[in-house]
């Protein structure tokens, strides 16, 4: 039973990076069958349809950013710390990666107005992340006593649309030294403001 979960998790990555560079419209059952290396009858018997299985790879994704998330947290121990930390590690990823935009947003940009399914889990997962957030802030708030100017629920959105606006600004081709002084930049403006 273990090497069929080793597959799979082989299939879902794979299928991750191609849906994540190509879209979910752009990819075609070939391509699929080509990166994940198997035949279409294999990947229906497994997954049911290409829907399900961009189901799974964007799972995979969101459950990727929200372990970064929580691993920053318990090697730093501090809240403000492990956003920054975060933060860093999202905006200079990308060298193995198929696109610096995050692969929720571009779910949400390519299938939102047709009230798709994946579009629709693509909100949830990052109304996830946004809580995560959240929760960081409210520790900041609560445990280590930091000023927050702004409510930590409002604090979280912004957060957030930070993260997915400096991954999206290194789409236009910027140094990652570059990336760094600006996420630098904004977190000293966040934290200190």
């Amino acid at each position: 039973m273990k090497p069929f979960k080793f597959e799979r998790d082989k299939v879902i990555d794979a299928a991750k990076l191609l849906f994540w560079q190509k879209g979910f419209h752009g990819t075609s059952m070939r391509d699929l069958q080509q990166a994940v290396d198997l035949r279409p009858g294999s990947i229906y018997a497994s997954f049911g349809d290409k829907s399900q299985l961009y189901s799974a790879a964007l799972m995979r994704y969101a459950d990727e950013g929200y372990q970064a998330l929580q691993q920053c947290f318990e090697e730093t121990g501090d809240a403000e710390k492990s956003l920054a930390q975060f933060l860093h590690l999202a905006v200079n990823r990308g060298v193995d990666e198929p696109s610096h935009v995050c692969m929720l947003v571009k779910t949400i940009a390519e299938l939102g107005d047709e009230e798709h399914s994946l579009a629709i889990l693509a909100k949830q997962q990052l109304a996830r992340m946004e809580n995560a957030f959240f929760e960081l802030f409210l520790h900041l708030q609560q445990q280590q006593g930091k000023l927050l100017d702004q409510e930590p629920r409002l604090m979280a959105k912004e957060f957030q649309a930070l993260v997915i606006g400096l991954k999206t600004y290194a789409q236009t081709g910027q140094s990652q030294e570059t990336m760094q002084l600006m996420s630098e930049h904004a977190l000293k403006y966040f934290f200190t403001r």
